[in-house]
């Protein structure tokens, strides 16, 4: 599809065509970064924080789940497709995951549509609500691009965080010394705590000029939640229905605050231990919940997986953290503060993850414990550090290769507690070819007759494929009656599991392709891509033929990749027998196809002249005459009736079964058209019945058979191999014109090159196509 340009119709001044106006957006952008910057950095206050929510709640009211879907859905876009009734199908949809898996990304991942459309499917859930208390596996075998799936997409989430639109919050204690009883001598009194508690912190605090205000000296101090807690949680949950509904006037977003399940965690979950022993603390000093929810601040959330902030990634080898995490510099300012053992500044190594993500790479080694130890927490959202209850509410990824499965398939209760998601080997051959053009670069395109870089890619992915998938079988029964399919039907599932469906199918099986076999062909998929050529062997595949074959700059052709897969011997189990050849067939077929759409030529003028001047000559001898009709001098031979015939009948009908033809127009012509619509009625020609039932045979039929006049002339053959020589003026003009056009179409229509076109061309003719298809 065509990019289009914003300039284009605007008929004014382009951007860079104006460098005062660029200038002046850059220092905008500028400016909204800058503010952003400044907003991360400076927390809200709770009176703000319910101005927020009262403009833009959906935003507001986030946890991990709802922000990981919206994370994707920012990233991943659907493709626009014009077929309606294709969109009411669901498993085939595509979707551009360029911008999360590719754009930015050390290691780019290629998502293919099925796994695409399952990937979409489990996020779709978390956005609803659905299935939260789960580890969400993603299964593959070795080389099917595991880690680098989830790397790239937790690096897209720390990207995402970052950005307005991405934007979490988390509570963040603003504590006014002064409403907490700390008045008179301030400073002398916090020195004393520095002093008690070693606090650097503090004692930096205390000697900065910068810092310091009114009686000389920052009146707060800080501390943020340990678990990230949302700062909505620290609203007693009785007062939450009635604040929102007040603060909230879009009536829409409303209900769903009330009855969608997503956000039924905003009015059922609690504070952490520790927020909710400040909270008590607090008002106990100052026994008012508005000024305890003023001391009360919404930070952002900022995902940092190098220091295991918001994501944490364990792998096998990684130590087993069991100890809890406590920061005595801050406890002990708590106990001086408050005077009470009530608040515990202690949590587990979950807790920096919790509303976060906490991700596992490959059950293996210690990841076998640390799966086991999760168990619980992924039941209940519960963890026991000491007395104390932690809630976490986190969301769990793990990667497993099949063999590894059988390290918690055997604990029946925590079977119902994953959900399984496949990352199989590449089962689209467009995104194989993707991945081809990442290694290789655009020019790979040039490299190949069009269609064949292709073949090449749908022969590794047919070796992924799995003959056990009944649906396809049930569907198409019958093999034989395509010429090019293969008894498999690989060829076909390669086509739908790119998101086509064949124009080749006949109609009847194109009406049994209903959604609800769709809807089967894709839960079957799920078994395929397990075993056949892995992502690298592909690409050691791929290396090996361009080296053998693009070395002297040639064009690459199907006959290339038919004899290079040919030679693989260890790919002999591998490919199914039969499947080359068939893919060879449809190859034929295509490329007839395009030839045929390339050389036919809808002229009504002409067309016209062809049936007028064959009516008249067919009541003379050979010899040159004009036709009183086109006023045309044409030249009356065996190959004008020849090539006028072949339209009806095809080049491979008999020489009588084109004189029974030519006797019955003549015969029409003379004792019906000629002397009664012409004579006696005194019609045109171009009025009478014959011509117009001619003319619509020939229209009907000139599409399909647009080649068969030349599928057996020589001079056809010449005249493309002698295009654009000095030798081409020679040849008759109407020759001339068709080889133009059929060569100018497959350039313009199908991406070849002259060269490539003229290549193609006798490529048809030597193997007779138009008498094979």
């Amino acid at each position: 599809m065509k990019k289009s340009n914003i300039n284009n119709n605007t008929g004014g001044t382009t951007i860079d065509e104006n460098p005062e106006k660029a200038e002046r957006i850059k220092e905008i952008l500028q400016l909204k970064d800058n503010l952003f910057r400044y907003q991360q950095q400076v927390p809200l206050s709770f009176d703000n924080l319910l101005f927020e929510i009262s403009q833009r709640p959906e935003k507001i009211f986030r946890n991990i789940f709802q922000l990981f879907a919206d994370m994707v859905n920012h990233f991943v876009k659907p493709e626009s497709t014009n077929n309606k009734k294709d969109k009411e199908y669901k498993g085939f949809q595509g979707f551009n995951t360029k911008q999360l898996f590719v754009v930015g990304c050390d290691m780019p991942f290629f998502a293919d549509r099925l796994f695409a459309n399952r990937f979409l499917n489990v996020i779709n859930s978390l956005k609803k609500g659905i299935q939260t208390n789960r580890i969400y596996f993603f299964e593959g075998p070795p080389g099917s691009g595991k880690s680098t799936f989830l790397n790239n997409l937790l690096y897209k989430l720390e990207t995402y965080s970052m950005k307005p639109e991405g934007l979490m919050y988390r509570t963040n204690w603003h504590l006014d010394l002064e409403k907490l009883g700390m008045k008179g001598n301030l400073e002398k009194r916090l020195f004393e705590i520095a002093e008690k508690t070693q606090n650097k912190e503090l004692f930096e605090l205390l000697k900065n000029e910068n810092l310091k205000q009114n009686n000389g000296l920052k009146k707060f101090i800080d501390i943020s939640c340990p678990y990230n807690e949302h700062p909505v949680m620290q609203i007693p949950r009785k007062l939450r229905p009635e604040l929102f509904d007040t603060l909230i006037d879009d009536v829409d977003f409303k209900h769903k605050l009330h009855h969608d399940r997503q956000y039924e965690w905003v009015f059922k979950n609690e504070a952490c231990h520790f927020c909710s022993s400040m909270y008590e603390a607090l008002f106990d000093i100052l026994d008012n919940q508005t000024d305890v929810l003023n001391m009360v601040q919404a930070k952002v959330y900022r995902f940092n997986r190098k220091f295991g902030k918001g994501i944490s990634v364990y792998n096998p080898g990684d130590s087993l953290h069991k100890k809890e995490i406590t920061n005595p510099h801050i406890q002990k300012t708590l106990h001086e503060l408050f005077k009470s053992d009530n608040l515990n500044y202690a949590y587990s190594f979950l807790a920096q993850t919790n509303n976060g993500v906490f991700a596992i790479m490959d059950i293996k080694e210690n990841n076998i414990q640390r799966l086991k130890d999760l168990h619980g927490i992924i039941s209940d959202g519960v963890n026991k550090i000491g007395l104390v209850e932690e809630r976490i509410k986190s969301l769990f990824i793990g990667l497993v290769n099949p063999e590894d499965m059988k390290n918690y398939t055997n604990i029946k209760s925590f079977q119902d507690r994953v959900i399984s998601v496949k990352i199989p080997y590449v089962l689209d051959y467009e995104t194989e070819v993707k991945i081809y053009e990442h290694k290789i670069g655009e020019k790979i395109y040039k490299m190949f007759l069009p269609d064949v870089l292709n073949n090449f890619a749908k022969i590794i992915v047919c070796t992924r494929l799995d003959d056990k998938t009944l649906t396809i079988k049930q569907w198409v029964t019958n093999t034989t009656r395509y010429k090019f399919l293969d008894s498999k039907r690989f060829i076909l599932k390669l086509a739908l599991y790119s998101g086509e469906i064949p124009s080749w199918l006949y109609d009847d099986d194109i009406k049994k392709f209903t959604p609800e076999i769709k809807k089967k062909i894709f839960e079957d998929s799920v078994i395929e891509g397990q075993k056949g050529v892995s992502g690298r062997k592909s690409l050691s595949l791929f290396n090996k033929f361009y080296t053998k074959n693009l070395k002297n700059d040639k064009i690459v052709t199907m006959e290339m990749v038919y004899k290079f897969f040919k030679s693989q011997d260890e790919l002999k189990h591998s490919i199914p027998i039969g499947f080359l050849e068939s893919l060879v067939s449809m190859y034929d077929y295509k490329v007839l196809q395009q030839i045929k759409q390339s050389i036919y030529f809808y002229n009504k003028k002409q067309i016209t002249k062809d049936i007028l001047n064959y009516l008249f000559a067919i009541n003379f001898e050979d010899g040159v005459h004009t036709c009183p009709y086109t006023k045309d001098r044409i030249e009356i031979n065996e190959d004008l009736f020849k090539n006028f015939e072949a339209i009806f009948l095809g080049t491979v009908s008999s020489i009588n079964e084109r004189k029974k033809l030519r006797n019955d127009i003549r015969k029409e012509y003379i004792t019906k058209t000629l002397a009664q619509e012409i004579n006696i009625s005194n019609k045109k020609p171009i009025e009478t019945e014959q011509f117009k039932t001619l003319f619509k045979k020939y229209t009907s039929n000139l599409k399909e058979n647009a080649l068969l006049p030349y599928s057996n002339n020589k001079n056809f053959r010449s005249a493309i191999l002698d295009y654009g020589k000095k030798q081409f003026k020679t040849y008759d003009k109407r020759l001339k014109e068709d080889v133009i056009r059929l060569l100018d179409n497959l350039q313009k229509d199908y991406k070849y090159s002259e060269v490539s076109a003229i290549q193609v061309c006798i490529y048809a003719l030597d193997k007779k196509l138009t008498q094979k298809y």
